[in-house]
């Protein structure tokens, strides 16, 4: 059995290498041309921008409109931030990723540091001694001594830290959670996504401040120069209504958060969208250095808002009138004090501001894009070098991402799958009934894994994504747009787990993979993807699909999917082998002890 044990972690470890080297993992796959893909942007105080390109592994610097240089970076870049006109940190995603120093004037790395799994959104302090990295998949934060690399305080945030940073006294950092922590029961407590603060000395957690029920996708966060109020992007789930209908915001609505950071509350949220036009996916977000503006992209609609700020907190403030709804459901609430400017681009991510233009990184046009103030919010295109030719399976990728194939603009195929993976919610669909709802599944190995939808409704991911269109979408689109997107997923590839760092399982482990084996997982889940592709009635259904036999799951990357059963009931694998499987269908656990289960646990966890 031992000998079994080493073939298999040769295997993983093998694979693992070969993603390394390819660096391709998660939703950055293979297009089979070179992009650069921006997507961080950082401006010095000598309004130099640096503009980090995720899949051109590459650091473009940008200087009155003009590249002024690159720094290539070996790897996937995920966060660029000045210290300074003189120093930039950047971080590159990997099994253990970079902290990179660059010389930002001389144009060369002076240094670079591990700094743990998958790191991202760089921040730095002040005096430039420390610099912040988040790592997504183990929730951790890190503050790094920007001279020796070592590490000076290790803290915690609540679910895939996506975006941070520092309140203008450098006292605390400021954290949004990209997704709504694992709870199980879904239907028992508000399942959101949060906004972490950290005290930036010891990184010891202040507060934990979660959006309202459904908030997933929180993708960036800008705060006041008063150290006051913070603002945070998501996505609002209406996940506790049928998806039968899109209008006036019934499937989701996007949203800005107001937080006030001295009582550390939510203040109130107001939505981005209009009675009949969604601006679905907020992502990046910027106050003008005047306070006046406050600036969000809409990375599924391709356009940025530019808001009244002061007019903004005054309608905040004002009285409701008796029958008007609450702002968190005003669709009118942005009127007349909101402009929505189209970049005539694709895929706009982060932005910011130098002086009264604002720039804004356009992932699938693989430029930079500037909006003047002053000028009528004029939009010029900055050449950085990138490829605005599109292969098939980059083409997919924007389609994916793109809420124009939507009707009305509410949302697009990552709304509800971002980065191609699950949002941790329930959705009653239709397709197998109505007031059954279960989890949105991740698109991993979707194509090869067939059937589709967790009751096998769909005979395979092809039939899956031209109904996702027609029924979730309420749109028709071509057939050559939906073989693009068969492309684009059909190139995913799994993040390498956090749980078996370059491929190496520890002793528990190894003892998990012997009980997957003796207790009987393997006989369903098996075979390249862990599972066996048929229908199995393990007893776990309740309410209208009590009888029912659900698809094998694939286990690949399960380790980023909790929480776990049809309906998310069970938090961790642990939970769901404890508690959820008393008559030992789902794989004979029922008498294994505490540890027995936990090394099954740690096991799964690292496929």
């Amino acid at each position: 059995m031992r000998k079994l044990v080493f073939i298999c972690v040769v295997f993983f470890a093998f694979v693992a290498f070969a993603e390394r080297e390819n660096r391709y993992f998660g939703d950055i796959i293979d297009y089979g041309a070179e992009y650069l893909s921006p997507e961080y942007i950082s401006v010095a105080p000598d309004n130099t921008i640096a503009v980090g390109c995720k899949t051109g592994d590459v650091v473009v610097f940008v200087k009155e409109d003009k590249v002024a240089g690159k720094v290539p970076l070996g790897g996937r870049v995920s966060g660029v931030c000045f210290a300074g006109s003189e120093i930039l940190y950047a971080t590159v995603l990997g099994e253990n990723g970079k902290l990179v120093k660059i010389d930002a004037k001389n144009l060369k790395v002076l240094n670079s540091w591990n700094v743990g799994h998958f790191p991202t959104a760089p921040a730095v302090s002040k005096d430039g001694k420390f610099v912040y990295v988040a790592n997504q998949f183990t929730n951790e934060i890190r503050k790094i001594n920007s001279s020796t690399g070592e590490l000076a305080a290790k803290g915690m945030a609540v679910h895939e830290p996506y975006a941070m940073k520092l309140s203008p006294d450098n006292k605390e950092l400021v954290i949004a959670n990209h997704l709504p922590e694992p709870k199980g029961g879904l239907y028992e407590e508000n399942i959101a996504c949060a906004v972490t603060i950290l005290d930036a000395q010891n990184l010891k957690t202040l507060a934990k401040i979660e959006l309202p029920n459904g908030a997933i996708n929180c993708k960036d966060i800008a705060i006041s120069k008063d150290g006051n109020t913070a603002y945070a992007t998501y996505v609002l789930a209406r996940f506790n209504v049928p998806t039968t209908q899109l209008d006036r915001g019934w499937v989701n609505t996007n949203a800005v958060a107001i937080i006030d950071l001295k009582n550390r509350a939510r203040k109130t949220s107001f939505l981005l969208d209009e009675n009949t036009l969604g601006a679905a996916n907020p992502w990046g977000i910027a106050i003008s250095d005047d306070e006046k503006t406050l600036a969000v992209a809409s990375a599924g609609t391709h356009e940025v808002s530019m808001i009244d700020l002061e007019a903004l907190h005054e309608r905040i403030n004002a009285p409701r009138a008796p029958k008007a709804p609450a702002i968190e459901d005003d669709l009118n609430f942005l009127s007349e004090i909101r402009t929505r400017v189209d970049l005539e681009g694709l895929g706009v991510r982060n932005i910011a501001w130098v002086g009264n233009k604002l720039y804004a990184a356009e992932y699938y046009s693989d430029d930079l894009a500037s909006i003047d103030a002053d000028m009528d919010y004029e939009v010029e295109h900055i050449d950085i070098g990138g490829n605005s030719e599109m292969t098939k399976s980059r083409m997919g990728d924007l389609f994916f991402n793109d809420a124009r194939m939507c009707f009305q603009q509410w949302l697009s195929c990552a709304t509800c799958h971002p980065a191609t993976r699950s949002d941790n919610l329930n959705w009653d669909l239709v397709n197998d009934g109505i007031c059954n709802p279960k989890q949105s599944k991740s698109m991993l190995f979707a194509h090869f894994t067939p059937p589709t939808m967790i009751t096998g409704v769909r005979k395979d991911a092809e039939t899956c994504v031209r109904a996702g269109l027609i029924y979730i979408q309420f749109v028709e689109r071509s057939e050559e747009d939906a073989q693009c997107v068969d492309e684009f997923m059909k190139r995913l590839l799994p993040v390498p787990s956090p749980h078996a760092p370059q491929g190496e399982l520890s002793e528990q482990a190894l003892d998990g993979q012997i009980l997957f084996e003796t207790a009987g997982c393997s006989k369903c889940h098996k075979g390249e993807y862990f599972t066996d592709m048929k229908f199995h009635d393990l007893k776990t259904a309740e309410g209208p699909d009590v009888g029912k036999k659900f698809d094998t799951p694939t286990l690949r990357e399960v380790w980023r999917s909790a929480p776990y059963l049809y309906d998310g009931r069970a938090k961790s694998i642990f939970d769901m082998l404890k508690n959820f499987n008393k008559n030992g269908l789902h794989g004979n656990t029922k008498d294994l002890s505490d540890d027995e289960l936990k090394a099954l646990e740690a096991y799964v966890l690292t496929l």
